[in-house]
């Protein structure tokens, strides 16, 4: 009967240091970093602001915050030196943010670019315990074009189709239909400039009997892992066979006027 008192004894005492030790451990309340943040083209990009909120027990010393770009350190705080940024955003990292936010996991990074799409990590620690939490942030940079051509071919027996965005992050995918029928036989180009965005150029040819004329052609895009997408819309229009038509419909009216007078 001692022995099962004392387990159960050593049982409450196990469970109360475990309270004990996540009430006054540090951990992380919560992460805010977006999923996305578009670079507009029409104005400087507003500084990119991610937030770590954490709690931390009364008894909990040693404090230690640090921000991680893809497993690589980026930014720093300890009470003692506050923050402090490193590595390849050090120029980019507002340490002052800490003082008019009033909160050590705060980080602004300004002029942000295409190449800080990534995973963001916030790791806490002290000489008790540590915590830390993960987010992927995507940046994305809208097309500076986007164009949609439909043309009769040289000998008039095919339809040249091209699809073409320019200067785009993530990299895009591109598809092209015409009604409801989605192009699988296409040519693609993709291309990546010095400056790390994304240009496609998508063409295909489409025999001139498969189309009628009017016929609307479309071309969509989507950036790679976003939801992030557009669609361009043409008509092709065959002048030559609306002529033809027109011909044929003045000729049916002129016979049936003939028709007419002389009865």
């Amino acid at each position: 009967m001692a022995g099962w008192r004392g387990r159960g004894l050593r049982a409450t005492l196990l469970a109360v240091l475990t309270l004990l030790t996540v009430t006054h451990s540090v951990r992380i309340t919560n992460l805010r970093v977006p999923r996305t943040y578009t670079l507009f083209r029409d104005h400087e990009p507003d500084p990119l602001v991610l937030d770590c909120e954490v709690e931390i027990g009364p008894r909990e010393q040693g404090f230690v915050l640090k921000w991680l770009f893809n497993n690589h350190s980026i930014y720093q705080w300890i009470p003692s030196v506050k923050g402090f940024a490193m590595g390849f955003m050090k120029s980019k990292i507002d340490t002052k943010i800490f003082t008019m936010e009033g909160s050590p996991g705060v980080i602004s990074i300004k002029n942000p670019d295409w190449n800080m799409t990534g995973e963001y990590t916030c790791a806490v620690q002290t000489f008790e315990s540590t915590d830390k939490r993960s987010a992927r942030l995507q940046i994305i940079v809208p097309e500076s074009d986007f164009m949609l051509e439909a043309r009769m071919s040289g000998s008039r027996m095919d339809v040249d189709i091209m699809c073409a965005v320019q200067h785009v992050f993530p990299q895009p995918k591109l598809s092209v239909m015409f009604d409801t029928h989605v192009l699988d036989s296409v040519l693609t180009q993709l291309d990546q400039d010095p400056s790390g965005l994304y240009s496609m150029t998508v063409r295909t040819r489409i025999p001139r009997d498969q189309l009628e004329s009017p016929t609307p052609i479309t071309c969509a895009f989507i950036l790679d892992g976003t939801n992030y997408t557009k669609r361009r819309e043409t008509i092709f229009y065959d002048k030559a066979s609306t002529i033809q038509r027109k011909w044929t419909t003045v000729a049916v009216v002129m016979s049936i006027a003939s028709l007419a007078l002389s009865s």
